[in-house]
């Protein structure tokens, strides 16, 4: 995919209040994917709503994120945990062995990646062959640019209809990146990854950035639905399974 122009947003995380949004992305990963196994890496933990939810078939669960303010709170409700490893680490240098994760998972993050390139060759680096893959980004085809855009000084914090729709546009306003399935491809597909599964989540109307939530939060039901229907392509997040080839021996 082309290189962002717009100096990227730095995300917050979706806390714990958010139960509606934990509970359907959560379970959308569980379908896509195992998540089970020794090891588990998430890539951009925040304050580790989501990652202490998908954590609980694995022996041994390492966190990265840049914001130490969540690094701090993840690790205070941890309680001593010692299977937990919280780190302050950038996703495009990560100091952990070759081939080391049965899972990664990266939820709502690349969209904020400064070395987005850098990020994904590191992905693949730790992945252990055999390991898996869960993304969740926000999808191109969903009609509203979710993080805002900027033009000089001039600053949209909230959604922006269409943005999405003009590629060109959006890279040079947009805060945040928007990803097809094929820009995914181009990142992991072509560094020796398989595609195995696509899903995508459609809004749940829980977190902040629209007017017209609380009117909006009755569609709850309806939103699920189009996760089923024809039309799920175009819901708010695009969520991707990749599987690392295992070794073959000649």
């Amino acid at each position: 995919m082309e290189e962002h122009q717009q100096q990227l947003y730095v995300g917050a995380p979706r806390g714990p209040a958010l139960t509606k949004t934990i509970d359907v992305i959560t379970g959308k990963l569980r379908r896509l994917g195992r998540l089970s196994g020794d090891r588990l890496l998430d890539v951009g933990c925040g304050d580790g709503t989501f990652t202490r939810v998908i954590a609980v078939e694995f022996r041994e669960i390492c966190a990265i994120d840049v914001q130490e303010d969540y690094i701090e709170q993840f690790r205070a409700a941890l309680k001593g945990d010692a299977r937990f490893t919280i780190a302050n680490m950038s996703a495009s240098e990560m100091k952990f062995p070759n081939d080391h994760f049965d899972t990664v998972v990266t939820i709502e993050t690349l969209e904020h990646v400064p070395n987005l390139n850098e990020a994904a060759a590191e992905i693949c680096r730790v992945l252990r062959p055999g390991g898996e893959l869960l993304i969740t980004v926000p999808n191109r085809w969903f009609p509203f640019e979710n993080h805002g855009a900027q033009i000089g000084r001039w600053q949209w914090g909230g959604r922006v209809p269409l943005l999405t729709y003009w590629p060109w546009l959006h890279r040079r306003t947009a805060l945040a990146r928007v990803f097809r399935i094929r820009d995914l491809d181009s990142l992991f597909a072509t560094r020796g990854l398989k595609r195995t599964a696509i899903d995508y989540a459609w809004p749940t109307f829980e977190h902040g950035g629209n007017p017209f939530q609380s009117l909006l939060k009755p569609l709850f039901g309806l939103m699920r639905k189009g996760e089923e229907s024809p039309f799920r392509m175009f819901g708010s997040s695009a969520m991707v399974r990749y599987v690392k080839p295992e070794l073959t021996s000649n």
